[in-house]
């Protein structure tokens, strides 16, 4: 599966969106994301992340989905 950027890059951006403190909790599975070029809103559900960002809609994978799905399993993403 090919996903235009290379899937080292993506986990790159993720870990630098995280460092920045880029992730915004408004809820339980609901999360914004202040990335590159705009904000971002993500829902967890069903152990899946879903991202309103363009990459996203066309490849099912992005940098933001994959730095929440960093910040949940570190479980820093608990209230």
């Amino acid at each position: 599966m090919s996903y235009g950027v290379p899937l080292q890059k993506m986990l790159e951006k993720a870990d630098r969106l995280l460092k920045g403190n880029r992730i915004e909790r408004l809820d339980s599975g609901h999360y914004n994301v202040i990335g590159d070029h705009g904000t971002y809103t993500l829902v967890e559900r069903d152990g899946r992340v879903y991202c309103s960002c363009p990459g996203f809609q066309g490849k099912g994978i992005c940098s933001h989905s994959l730095a929440v799905m960093k910040l949940t399993q570190n479980g820093k993403g608990k209230f």
